[in-house]
């Protein structure tokens, strides 16, 4: 029997961003999982806000079958939700909903859904530099070179500015 031999892959004749190439490299998992592109996934913190967009992830995007009479149903958006923001979250549907649509200006979700599936934190908080307290020495000299500031705000927001950039590690 004959191998199917991989395809090789489509060159293109002109630059291209990494965006672009990110977007081509993820999409056959995106839509996988049925979303067209990945618009919603990537605009997720943006559509909802917070305390949702760290909370709440999107997992599925599941269309229906037979639409029948009504050819503009939409789909059922499986997302996966923190426990902290579990029962605010089922409150909230109809306005995370709303707000999904109202970004793609056409009727995309019909229902918002959690899913069994465990929520995955986002890894921000582990990627957060540490930051080490500085020694009387560098302090000093961080002090000498803001001291000609005269406006008092100006000059502490500078101070803590050069205390974050010398101190981390």
């Amino acid at each position: 029997m004959s191998e199917k031999k991989p395809k090789p892959p489509k060159r293109l004749r002109r630059s291209v961003s990494i965006a672009e190439l990110a977007e081509r490299t993820i999409a056959p998992l995106v839509q996988k999982r049925g979303f067209a592109n990945s618009e919603l996934l990537m605009r997720w913190a943006t559509i909802v806000g917070a305390p949702y967009d760290k909370g709440v992830v999107p997992d599925k995007l599941n269309w229906p079958r037979n639409i029948g009479d009504d050819p503009h149903a939409g789909a059922v958006l499986t997302v996966r939700v923190d426990p902290v923001h579990a029962l605010a979250f089922t409150h909230e549907t109809e306005t995370i909903k709303a707000s999904i649509n109202r970004y793609f200006g056409f009727y995309l979700v019909d229902k918002v859904k959690p899913s069994r599936r465990p929520f995955v934190p986002q890894l921000e908080e582990a990627k957060k530099p540490t930051v080490r307290a500085l020694s009387e020495t560098e302090e000093q000299a961080l002090a000498a070179q803001v001291e000609a500031i005269e406006d008092p705000e100006l000059r502490e927001s500078l101070l803590q500015l050069g205390r974050g950039m010398k101190g981390r590690g």
